[in-house]
């Protein structure tokens, strides 16, 4: 009876803990789908390419490639 028991507290708490993540799951995807509304057939999307982060620190530069010319 105790196996029985046990069996049916590991079943319940592995469905609780999926459970919670399939709820944190469709939390952070319904809020993406509502920050954005799905953009109409006729409607051009034009994004903002001066908002993007910067990849590195404050006291890092920007990485150049260049080539070195030797006279």
């Amino acid at each position: 009876m105790r196996d029985v028991f046990y069996t049916l507290l590991v079943v319940w708490i592995i469905y609780r803990v999926l459970n919670a993540f399939s709820s944190v799951k469709n939390k952070y995807s319904n809020a993406s789908q509502q920050s954005s509304p799905p953009p109409r057939k006729d409607e051009t999307i034009v994004s903002d390419a001066t908002s993007k982060k910067k990849n590195f620190g404050d006291n890092e530069g920007e990485y150049v490639d260049f080539e070195e010319i030797k006279d």
